[in-house]
């Protein structure tokens, strides 16, 4: 097996287990992830999510977010099937109005944000710890929530 050096393979896998994420739903989803992300993008966060407008039942799809440095990524993995879709692929740039709010009981958190193409998604994250939920938002924090640079008054010299 030809070990691979690159910043996804050295960071996705440990997100993913540090999310609880089964090994055989992380390798499944890596493939389609890395087309996405490239070999360059360093993965920040992943984690299982679900649509908050499909009604919760047995066999509702299973959707994986990654955030990378420069992408957030969703994957969608049909119940029965198994088959993988891409649902979002965009630069953090492309994304507007992204909010989200964790739950009182520590471990669920629903992240909305509005796609280039003008749609507003809204995601449940389910995380396994309350200390794995406050990385989610730290990081979420860390990539949505930028200061913005301060204006540079110019000084205009008006000698007389």
């Amino acid at each position: 097996m030809k070990l691979l050096h690159d910043a996804f393979s050295r960071t996705y896998l440990p997100a993913a287990a540090e999310a609880q994420i089964p090994t055989g739903t992380a390798n499944r989803h890596a493939t389609v992830l890395r087309r996405c992300a490239g070999t360059r993008d360093t993965v920040t966060v992943v984690a299982p999510c679900f649509r908050s407008n499909r009604p919760a039942r047995r066999f509702r799809p299973l959707n994986l977010l990654m955030v990378t440095t420069r992408r957030l990524v969703i994957t969608t993995q049909s119940p029965v099937l198994r088959r993988l879709n891409l649902h979002l692929n965009a630069e953090l740039s492309q994304l507007a109005d992204v909010t989200w709010t964790a739950e009182p009981d520590g471990t669920v958190m629903q992240l909305a944000l509005t796609a280039m193409d003008g749609a507003r998604e809204h995601f449940w994250v389910q995380m396994g710890s309350r200390e794995q939920l406050q990385r989610l938002n730290d990081a979420l924090t860390r990539v949505f929530r930028r200061p913005k640079p301060a204006k540079r008054r110019l000084a205009l010299d008006l000698a007389a």
